[in-house]
């Protein structure tokens, strides 16, 4: 014969109850999700090295060689869904394109709609300005934003060419404090980041755990 449960057996077979409705299970419904599980963080990796690959081929479309680094790019920011990624080159300091500066952005462009860009209008400035911008859009590979800024300098003047490069990920799902902590450890009131290189290639393997790598 089934003895008649007690009251408070029912209590807790009834919180029992409430708890795995909620999708939560004992003492675990309150610990959050950090840091990032092995998934997480090689999707994360894999969304990053796809973002940056294709950066690079554009890089190296302009300058094969080395670049300044400004932004790296393998830290993880809020977005409205979850965590994106943002880069940030420069040009060489005294870099110049022999007066071939406006051409260089012109073939940019064309190359850029021919390789699955969305390419945004050129904007128009006036006739004293001679600063070249070119916005684009990638999803497919992985980038929301894409700014090429070229201000020509003049080989007869000895006037460096100044051209930056920046680039923001698609925003991906995922905690971004969460990877960040996997990516860097624990937070520090000053983090290191000698991990970052000054110059950096196109062809560069990139890094993503570039601390736990030294």
């Amino acid at each position: 014969m089934i003895e008649r449960a007690r009251p408070f057996v029912l209590a807790a077979s009834a919180l029992t109850v409430v708890t795995l409705l909620s999708g939560c299970v004992g003492p675990a419904a309150l610990t959050p999700d950090s840091p990032a599980s092995e998934e997480s963080f090689a999707q994360a990796k894999a969304a990053n090295l796809e973002f940056k690959a294709a950066v690079a081929e554009v890089q190296g479309q302009i300058y094969a060689g080395e670049w300044r680094v400004e932004e790296y790019g393998d830290i993880p920011n809020v977005c409205d869904d979850g965590y994106q990624f943002s880069l940030q080159r420069r040009l060489p300091t005294e870099f110049s394109f022999h007066d071939r500066g406006p051409a260089t952005m012109e073939q940019l462009r064309s190359w850029l709609t021919e390789n699955g860009w969305q390419v945004e209008p050129a904007r128009s400035y006036g006739p004293s300005v001679t600063d070249i911008s070119i916005e684009a859009r990638n999803l497919g590979a992985g980038v929301a934003l894409l700014g090429v800024d070229l201000s020509p300098g003049f080989a007869a003047e000895l006037s460096a060419d100044v051209l930056e490069l920046r680039a923001t990920s698609t925003c991906h799902s995922g905690d971004s404090a969460a990877l960040l902590d996997q990516l860097r450890g624990p937070l520090t009131a000053g983090p290191d980041d000698d991990g970052i290189p000054d110059l950096e290639s196109p062809d560069a393997t990139p890094l993503f755990e570039r601390f736990a790598e030294g």
